[in-house]
């Protein structure tokens, strides 16, 4: 794991478009939080907290943020909408895309109501599970 000296170019590329959500100290948090989600293996608090070399801060200020921090999860869900309309790879389509994900839940038991003995090729055979199909 790399330690970080700095927030990377693309977290400050994009932070404008989070900087009316947060406080100033909450907007420097969600970049450590940001820049730790994207270049960590260990995406717990602990370890995104320990990414960084220059900016040590404790790991309950991290928790706090996460937990008791008062900003708009709606002002936050705006913002991220934004972002993502703002780059052509994940604008809305004219002609509108069809997002289908079809996942299988396995189950050991049998009494579960609609459940399925179904083909899993990652366990290259048939497991009982739920088939969870989720359109977007």
């Amino acid at each position: 794991m790399l330690p970080l000296v700095e927030i990377p170019e693309i977290v400050r590329h994009y932070e404008s478009f989070f900087t009316s959500v947060f406080s100033p100290e909450a907007l420097a948090q969600f970049k450590r939080d940001s820049s730790g989600l994207i270049v960590s293996e260990n995406k717990t608090v602990d370890g995104i907290n320990r990414l960084f070399v220059l900016d040590v801060r404790h790991q309950s200020s991290l928790n706090r943020r996460l937990t008791a921090s008062p900003f708009s999860v709606e002002a936050l869900h705006r913002a991220r909408l934004a972002l993502l309309a703002s780059l052509p790879g994940t604008q809305r389509k004219p002609t509108g895309v069809l997002s289908v994900d079809e996942t299988r839940l396995p189950h050991y038991g049998h009494e579960f109501d609609k459940i399925a003995s179904l083909y899993d090729p990652t366990q290259e055979g048939s497991v009982w599970a739920h088939n969870l199909v989720n359109l977007h």
